[in-house]
């Protein structure tokens, strides 16, 4: 057993792989293990898992064919010997510190899940540090506070990215029991991070930024058909979302902010959609109302 399972899946990562497992192998808290997972890569990231497989006995690398991020993550899952696991993308990197300072606050709070802040970039130029001190005014005088699991709900729904991620986190492993990456769903997170937030009454955040959060072809166009997929994916989300434990707290309050988000997502979609498709929309909205 170790402390930390660290997973890292892994699909045409070449450019950054090498400075993400280095920045992890670095680290100064060392009771942890690497599951490095690659999903079938096609530009030699095969050769860079295998390079650091051979390197440092902390790491356990599976390869296999290109399934998606959900295989990846459930593999990783299934494998996992630490008490707690954090993700971390093939495209970031994480300070020397990261897990020294998630399992010190994990310590002193017996949190089941950590969140921290970030810092940004976009390929290799720094963006933007995102601090979580300004919106939790506890963290002024503290080190780390606690956070409700309803606010928690309420800030994944937001869409805050500290909250809607899987990276950047520190979860025990009995909160993850259960709660797997489903293949049905587009948008693997959204399907799952909420899961973890109801599976736990002991949630904590902190102020500050140690991970290294990479955005890389931001800017992807999607066709009029996969627009449509993605409001329907997000809407069954929030639907399986209302027949959970969630139904036992703030539930008008829940439900007027899963209409929200979706009444955003319609504005949005109709903004990308061709003319001929709106209708299509409109159907299949009032289809999922029903």
């Amino acid at each position: 057993m170790v402390k930390v399972s660290i997973g890292v899946p892994v699909y045409n990562a070449n450019e950054y792989l090498r400075e993400c497992l280095d920045s992890i192998l670095n680290q100064t808290f060392q009771d942890f293990e690497v599951l490095l997972v690659d999903d079938g890569s096609t530009d030699g990231s095969y050769n860079i898992c295998y390079e650091y497989d051979q390197k440092s006995d902390k790491i356990r690398y599976y390869h296999q064919n290109h399934t998606g991020i959900d295989d990846t993550r459930n593999l990783i899952l299934r494998e996992a010997d630490g008490d707690f696991i954090t993700w971390i993308e093939a495209t970031d990197s994480v300070e020397p510190d990261y897990l020294q300072h998630l399992v010190d606050i994990q310590n002193k709070s017996n949190a089941d899940i950590v969140i921290s802040g970030f810092k940004e970039y976009r390929e290799r130029e720094f963006s933007q540090s995102v601090n979580l001190k300004p919106y939790f005014e506890e963290l002024e005088d503290n080190e780390y506070t606690n956070v409700d699991k309803y606010r928690a709900l309420v800030l994944f729904l937001s869409h805050w990215t500290a909250f809607f991620y899987s990276w950047g986190k520190l979860v025990s492993m009995r909160t993850h029991l259960g709660v797997m990456y489903p293949k049905e769903f587009i948008n693997k997170d959204m399907a799952t991070t909420y899961k973890l937030y109801l599976h736990t009454k002991n949630i904590v955040v902190d102020g500050e930024e140690l991970y290294n959060h990479r955005i890389i072809d931001e800017r992807v166009t999607l066709g009029d058909r996969d627009i449509l997929a993605d409001y329907e994916d997000k809407q069954r989300v929030l639907d399986e979302m209302m027949i959970t434990e969630i139904m036992n707290f703030n539930v008008a309050a829940v439900r007027d902010l899963c209409s929200q988000v979706m009444n955003n997502e319609y504005n949005a979609a109709m903004e990308k959609f061709s003319e001929s498709w709106k209708p299509k929309l409109d159907k299949l909205r009032s289809e999922l109302a029903n």
